[in-house]
Parts: C-alpha cells; structure tokens; sequence
C-alpha cells in the first residue's frame, strides 16, 4: 500500500509529461497571423501588408476593403510565393481609387491553407484624413474642431462660432444634435482644393460632408479669420442638420435651392455682392426659374453665384411669408419623398409658378399686389369679359335717349 502511494505521484507526472506535445499540438492553429500593417498618404496612395504562417502551407491570401457609408466590399487577392510562410501586400492607388475624404475605412484578411484551413482576421479601422497636415484639435461636445494654426484664440473663435451656431439651427429647425461633427479648418482654399479635388468650384469656402458629420472649411490664419469663420461654419453645418432632419435617405430629395438657400441665411454675414448680383439679374431679366434651382447648381461659376443669392432670397421670403413652420413643413415633405413641385403644393399649399411670381414681385416691392392679382386672376378674368359684354348694351340705351 505504501509503495503504491508512492509511486502514484510519479505516474500522474509521467502521463502528464507524454502527453504534454499531444495538447500543444492541439492548441496550436494551423494558421498563425505574425504581423499586420495599414497606412496612407493622403490622396497618393495606400498600403495594406501581412505576413502568416501555415504548416499545410499558404494558398491563397484575400484583403476586403469597405468604406464608410458604402454596403458593397472590396475583394482583393493579393499575390505571395507559396510556402508555409508568406509576407503580401497590397497598393490601392487613390489618385485613381480615392477612399471618402475624413471617412472611416474597414480592412481586414482572410487565409487559406493546403488542408482546406480558412482564417478571417478581426476587422481593424482607420480614419482617412488629411495627414499631410498636423492637426492641432479642441472639442467642446458634439464639436471637434482641427485646425493647423498653432493659436488658441484662433481655436477658441472657431469652437464658439460653431457651438453658437449649432445651437441657433438646430432650435430653428427643431433638430436633434448630431452626435459629433468634426470640423477641419484649412489654412487656404488652395490646400482645400487639393484635399477634394474642387476644380472650377472657386467660389465656395467649404463643403459639408452630412453622413460622415464632417465639415471642411478654409479660414486664412488673418484678421479676418472671425469673419469667416462665422460665414462659413454655420453653411456647412446647415447641411449636417438638415441631414438630421431628413435622414439618410429622405435627404437626397432636399431640392438644391432649400438646402443652399438655408444654408446662406444662416450666416452671420451675408455677402453682400450677392445682393447686389440678384438685383442685376432682375433688371436684366436673368433670373432663374424655380424648377431650374431644384437639381444640384451647376459648375460655371456666374451661374452658381447666382443660384445661391436666388435660393437664399427665395427662403427670406418663405421664412417672411411662412414662418419657420413653413420651413419645416417644407423639410418634412421633402423627406417623405415629396417632389420638388409636390413639396411646395404639399408645405405651402401654394403652386411653384404662384410662388415664383409672388417671390418676384417681393423683390420689386409689389408683392401684395402682385399675390392679390394671382390669386382672383379667374375673376378678374370674368369681370373684364362682362364689361365688354356690356357696352355695346350701354351704348344702345345711351343712342334711345338721345
């Protein structure tokens, strides 16, 4: 008994011990992911790497790419020697293959071995931004501000005037928040043209990427810089609250001239020329038709000039006429899918020519006179044909008394 006992221990050792190889095998996958690695040069190029071992060795090696706010994947088979090891890589050329400026991008592997093995690496993510830049940030909830200008004055300006005005649009419109805007200040607008590529755009100070919650807004580091900050940070920021209105896909439908027109009197300064340029075209008759204004303004730039100073007239004079229920009446249709002539029928009760008409006639002036007569137009009508049904009746009893 005793000579058992003792011997006991040393069995349980030895089992132990044989059959130690046996469990590491079995803990060991027959896929192992040494290294993985992603970077980019801002509108250059990008590069995505792996390295991988197999015992049944490496057949095949596919990367999946998929960008933010698109549903379809990129499958790419990147080529490697075969062998129980394997190093691949991939270059997506985004000169020619551009990934959404300041969006997110999803990668990640999958491997195949020689014993039919399959692997998925977990998905990993990266914002695509602007790193030719260093980006100095400054938040104040929802709103991160990035900017290149190493002054906090200038810093502090831009979060007020966003803060400030995020609120005062969003209480216009009876929006919620979004969760959070990014708001990117360019030193230039050369650097923000070459960051989105804006050929034969000019004129425009930044742009507003709604689904990403992004702002882009180019504010030389000058004396002027408050100035514009507060013209052009509340424009974009228009766009992602209108975007929270609407919603994803009930904001496609947002005709250009409500969508633009808000986002111009929502500055704090006007630019004057503008008005100046609305008045010319009225004098000239160059003003463009309403229907016109519905799709997105076009690229020659006096034309555009002057569909943003129309628009944002336009909506002054909803905004007189109507309120801000009839703004919001009019955002509400457009995202249930309404038309451009049927949000108007549907928001204003009112026709899109009667509403031309009247808009002309309260740059004139005349705007009273001008609805009056539109809208007893049938009237008028009959009354002017029962007048000449009259006189020859007139004349008859005038010549009897004579």
């Amino acid at each position: 008994m005793r000579t058992a006992a003792r011997v006991a221990p040393f069995l349980a050792i030895l089992l132990l011990l044989s059959s130690a190889p046996s469990l590491r095998a079995q803990e060991q996958p027959p896929i192992v992911v040494t290294s993985l690695s992603a970077g980019y040069t801002f509108g250059q190029q990008a590069t995505f790497g792996i390295e991988v071992t197999a015992d049944a060795g490496i057949t095949a090696l596919y990367l999946y790419l998929q960008e933010e706010g698109k549903p379809q994947i990129d499958v790419i088979s990147a080529p490697f020697e075969p062998g129980t090891s394997a190093r691949a890589g991939h270059q997506r050329d985004l000169r020619l293959y551009p990934f959404p400026p300041f969006g997110q991008v999803t990668w990640w592997w999958e491997i195949w071995d020689g014993a039919d093995h399959r692997l998925t690496t977990d998905p990993s993510t990266f914002q695509y931004v602007d790193n030719r830049f260093e980006w100095q940030t400054g938040i104040s909830e929802p709103i991160r501000v990035h900017t290149v200008v190493a002054d906090p004055a200038y810093l502090r300006a831009a979060l007020d005037v966003a803060q400030a005005s995020l609120t005062r649009i969003t209480q216009e419109l009876e929006a919620p928040e979004p969760e959070r805007v990014d708001i990117y200040l360019y030193p230039s607008l050369t650097d923000l043209r070459a960051a989105l590529e804006m050929a034969g755009r000019e004129w425009m100070g930044g742009q507003a990427r709604p689904e990403l919650g992004v702002v882009l807004v180019a504010v030389p580091y000058d004396d002027e810089f408050v100035t514009r900050m507060e013209q052009d940070i509340p424009h974009e920021l228009t766009h992602l609250v209108i975007y929270q209105v609407a919603g994803p896909v009930g904001y496609a439908y947002i005709p250009a001239w409500l969508n633009e027109g808000l986002a111009m009197v929502n500055q704090v300064h006007p630019d004057p020329s503008l008005d100046a340029l609305l008045e010319q075209a009225r004098l000239e008759g160059r003003l463009i038709p309403l229907s016109d204004l519905c799709a997105p303004f076009p690229t020659d730039p006096e034309t555009a000039l002057l569909s943003y100073a129309q628009s944002a007239s336009l909506v002054q004079y909803i905004r007189g006429q109507y309120g801000g229920a009839g703004i919001r009446a009019l955002l509400s249709a457009y995202a249930d899918g309404a038309g451009c002539e049927g949000g108007i029928i549907q928001a204003l009760d009112t026709t899109p020519e009667r509403l031309d008409l009247a808009w002309r006639a309260y740059l004139m002036g005349i705007s009273g006179w001008a609805t009056w007569l539109s809208d007893n137009a049938a009237w008028l009508l009959l009354w002017g044909l029962s007048l000449l049904l009259a006189l020859p009746m007139t004349g008859a009893v005038c010549r009897r008394r004579r």
